[in-house]
C-alpha cells in the first residue's frame, strides 16, 4: 500500500486555499527555509497563500520543497491549538484514516504524530501561538486519542 503520506502527493488539498489566505509560519529553527526564501527575495518568516490560490511551492508531485518544507506543513494534518494542545484538521481528506492509525505507534501516522510532538515540545510559547493562530478558523477539530 505504500506510505500513508504518498496520498498527500496526489491530494494536495492542504496546499490550496478557499475563501481565506493561509499563513505558513517559518519557525526559528528552520534556517534552510529562511535562507531559501531570502534568496528568492521573499519574507523569511512567513509564506502567505492568497485566497483561491495554491502555495507557490506546490508542484505536480506535491511540495517542491521535499523534506525542507516548513514544520507547519510537515506537521499537517496535525494543528497547533490555541490552548497549547495538538489536534487533527477534519478538513484533511484523509484525517479519518490518520486518526485511526494513531492507535498503532508504528504506523505512518503514529510515527508522524510522535515526531510532530517532539518538535512541538522544543518550540517556544511565542512560536506555538503563531502556529496556533490558523486553527482558530477551524470548526470541529479532532482531538487525537
Amino acid at each position: 500500500m505504500g506510505n500513508f503520506f504518498d496520498r498527500c502527493k496526489e491530494c494536495k488539498a492542504c496546499c490550496k486555499t478557499s475563501d481565506r489566505f493561509v499563513h505558513i509560519h517559518v519557525c526559528g529553527h528552520e534556517n534552510g527555509m529562511a535562507s531559501l526564501l531570502s534568496s528568492m527575495g521573499q519574507d523569511t518568516k512567513d509564506i502567505i497563500v492568497p485566497p483561491f490560490s495554491s502555495c507557490r511551492f506546490l508542484g505536480e508531485n506535491g511540495c517542491s520543497l521535499g523534506d525542507s518544507k516548513p514544520f507547519q506543513c510537515m506537521a499537517y494534518p496535525v494543528l497547533f491549538l490555541c490552548d497549547g494542545s495538538l489536534g487533527i484538521d477534519p478538513a484533511c481528506t484523509h484525517s479519518g484514516e490518520y486518526v485511526s492509525q494513531l492507535g498503532d505507534p508504528l504506523s505512518d501516522a503514529g510515527r508522524h504524530f510522535q515526531a510532530v510532538k517532539k518538535v512541538a515540545s522544543s518550540l517556544g510559547d511565542d512560536e506555538k501561538r503563531v502556529l496556533a493562530d490558523w486553527s482558530r478558523f477551524i470548526d470541529d477539530i479532532i482531538v487525537p486519542p
